[in-house]
């Protein structure tokens, strides 16, 4: 499989950044994920064949990229007021000037963080960051352990860590990833990618025998996919 980033101008002059997916497959197809748009093609498939193929689709990409900048999700802008999401509720930024430190916390629908008249940007975005990646690897690390006993498997390593361009991973050697950005979603999504990952201990395919083990321990899974689609 190889996967590389290019850029490509669309019908109205936008300049639209996509992840090239090359493998074995019957077809061109595309689809938006948290790492932008992913064109996935065949071995053999033309440069030409590929930017027709994207070309074609201009509209689509454009309303669904549109749809992206509208989506509450992690911070992006680390501002005063800038409406996150995590564990599916959303919150406010809200800095607050203390002469004493206290860590982040969430509470009345807002992420408080203390700062003082000194404090730049990157301190603001650090103590943010740090915060987030605590409640992602807390709520991960609960709903992992309640996914191996539904599926009845374990992986002889667990890494949580940000990725770019999936949700989760399982290697043939029985180690999986969750990536961290899962932390926006509700925990029944993050169980979901749990039992996804574990059922690739078993089916390192998505084959019909694979989903049908995720649906014995995530009848669920197709909302919940689709939740993290959107």
């Amino acid at each position: 499989m190889n996967r590389q980033r290019y850029t490509i101008c669309l019908k109205d002059g936008h300049q639209q950044s996509f992840l090239l997916d090359v493998g074995r497959r019957k077809r061109l197809t595309m689809v938006f994920d948290e790492s932008g748009l992913v064109v996935r093609a065949p071995y053999g498939c033309t440069n030409r064949d590929i930017n027709d193929f994207i070309l074609s689709n201009s509209d689509w990409i454009i309303h669904q990229e549109r749809k992206r900048q509208s989506y509450i999700g992690l911070p992006k802008t680390y501002e005063q007021g800038e409406r996150i999401r995590l564990l599916g509720e959303v919150y406010e930024i809200s800095f607050v000037y203390s002469g004493r430190y206290f860590p982040p916390y969430l509470s009345d629908k807002k992420l408080n963080v203390a700062v003082t008249e000194l404090s730049d940007k990157a301190y603001r975005m650090l103590q943010i960051d740090r915060f987030i990646s605590n409640l992602a690897s807390a709520a991960i690390k609960e709903c992992f352990e309640q996914a191996c006993r539904l599926v009845g498997k374990a992986p002889r390593k667990l890494t949580i860590k940000t990725m770019s361009s999936r949700w989760g991973s399982c290697t043939s050697k029985g180690n999986i990833a969750i990536n961290s950005k899962v932390v926006q979603f509700p925990r029944e999504c993050i169980l979901y990618v749990c039992i996804h990952e574990l059922c690739h201990l078993e089916h390192m395919d998505h084959s019909n025998d694979f989903w049908a083990m995720v649906e014995k321990s995530c009848p669920d899974w197709k909302r919940l996919r689709k939740i993290m689609n959107n």
